[in-house]
């Protein structure tokens, strides 16, 4: 089962909402579906990723917690860039970690 933020950032571009979740949740493809993610890695602050991905069941397995979902590349890049602003405007840091559990 995949870990969804309770205040998950959505693209403009993304209908259906719902039915997108259910569709992932149960390993369906959602083409040009868009998924961030809070990096593991210390040097990055995200990661993007097309939702295709989580039909390999390993990679479902290890799917962080989404913290935002988009449509297309182009406007994931822009959501991350949206959420950035939105912290550092908020907060006067990048932190979006911190930001997002107390949010």
């Amino acid at each position: 089962m995949l870990k969804w933020h309770k205040n998950c950032f959505v693209g403009k571009n993304v209908q259906n909402l719902e039915r997108i979740q259910e569709k992932l949740e149960n390993r369906r493809p959602v083409p040009g579906i868009y998924l961030l993610v809070l990096s593991e890695n210390p040097r990055n602050i995200m990661e993007l990723f097309p939702a295709v991905t989580l039909l390999q069941r390993t990679a479902a397995g290890l799917c962080p917690e989404i913290i935002g979902i988009a449509c297309g590349k182009e406007e994931a890049v822009s959501l991350v860039e949206e959420i950035i602003r939105k912290v550092y405007k908020e907060t006067g840091d990048v932190q979006v970690k911190e930001y997002l559990k107390n949010r």
